[in-house]
């Protein structure tokens, strides 16, 4: 897995983890964070996992490597304008890896962890993404799934 060097976020603060892969299932999620804890003063991790798909869906097929960290950027930009907006503190976490393991790995490092009932690949008519399904079953800590 790969990781960025300000993973680890501030200690005195609560410390909020929120994954986002790009759907507008995972913008309500930053939305939700800031609306509630940034005006608490939170620290907010934004996680952005990083799977060979991505790279396959992103990339064109003449590029020589998957960039991860455009990839991160392409699917967390409107999440982070959103939080750099309202003022609230942030650090942007890039990983790569299975996503569930990847958020219950982190997770650990936090307080709560935010993130949308369906991702970007979930069917519509069904009620909740096989990540957060994932994830919720398995997490240690409070989590908040955002429809």
């Amino acid at each position: 897995m790969r990781s960025s060097p300000n993973i680890e976020c501030m200690n005195d603060r609560l410390k909020i983890l929120v994954c986002v892969d790009g759907s507008e299932n995972s913008l309500r999620a930053v939305e939700f964070a800031r609306d509630i804890f940034v005006p608490m003063d939170a620290y907010l991790t934004i996680l952005v996992v990083v799977t060979p798909m991505d790279c396959d869906y992103f990339m064109e097929k003449t590029a020589p490597a998957c960039d991860i960290d455009g990839i991160a950027k392409a699917k967390s930009n409107a999440g982070i304008s959103l939080i750099k907006e309202s003022g609230g503190r942030y650090c942007l976490s890039t990983m790569t890896g299975n996503p569930p393991e990847v958020i219950l790995n982190v997770s650990s490092r936090h307080d709560l962890v935010i993130m949308g009932r369906k991702g970007s690949c979930a069917a519509t008519n069904i009620s909740l993404g096989g990540v957060a399904g994932q994830v919720s079953q398995n997490i240690k800590i409070p989590l908040i799934l955002v429809p």
